[in-house]
């Protein structure tokens, strides 16, 4: 859907919050890019996830230049509070507290979710249900389903961890 669809659906697509510390990522016209090699930061939407806006998707630009496939990850971030929010720019979601997928397809946090990898080009797309306590993550025609019981009570966020130079991401 174009930007205009989606508004007059009333849903709103998500952005990048800015605000919390995050050293060597810079983000620019709502992409966010790893300038400097190795150290989590992890980013989060401006606001949480809710009944009328549940999904959300993630586009992987480029995956930078680590070999390994655990150097990104994307998922969801419950609200941090104010002392947890600086840790932001040195630890990667589930280390936050929250729930992700890595692009090798490895679950971390406490959640269980099917394994799904995706790369430079890909667009995961996420749809949570919050009164069911799942979420499904699609990237082309890949569709697997996780399932967290800490969902419904929580007031949760789009996140992303980078680790690797080059790195650039961006909400959709």
């Amino acid at each position: 859907y174009s930007f205009c669809t989606l508004l007059h659906m009333g849903i709103i697509p998500f952005q990048l919050d800015t605000a919390p510390p995050h050293p060597g990522v810079r983000v620019e016209d709502d992409v966010a890019v790893k300038d400097v090699n190795g150290g989590w930061v992890t980013l989060q939407a401006t606001k949480a996830i809710s009944p009328g806006n549940h999904q959300w998707g993630l586009k992987i630009l480029d995956q930078g230049d680590g070999s390994d496939g655990s150097g990104l990850m994307v998922g969801l971030l419950p609200k941090l509070s104010q002392t947890a929010l600086p840790c932001t720019g040195s630890k990667y979601l589930s280390e936050l507290g929250g729930w992700c997928i890595s692009r090798a397809g490895q679950v971390y946090g406490p959640w269980k979710c099917d394994r799904l990898t995706f790369g430079t080009g890909h667009v995961l797309e996420f749809n949570v249900d919050m009164a069911r306590e799942v979420v499904t993550i699609t990237s082309g025609k890949e569709r697997v389903t996780g399932f967290n019981s800490g969902l419904r009570d929580s007031e949760i966020y789009p996140a992303v961890s980078l680790y690797y130079i080059n790195q650039k991401v961006m909400f959709v």
